[in-house]
């Protein structure tokens, strides 16, 4: 049962991350990535519809 737990940890040089915190991570730098995206698309969007 432990090589299975070892096997699926990530490991950062000295740092072992679990799949889930792994995961939660990849998750969050997604979700504000497409966040940013959207609203530098609002953004834009207003600006090209302000000068017409």
């Amino acid at each position: 049962m432990l090589f299975a737990t070892d096997l699926f940890l990530v490991s950062f040089g000295e740092i072992d991350i679990p799949p889930f915190v792994f995961g939660l991570i990849v998750f969050l730098s997604v979700f504000v990535f497409l966040a940013v995206l959207i609203s530098t698309t609002k953004l834009i969007q207003s600006l090209v519809n302000d000068s017409d």
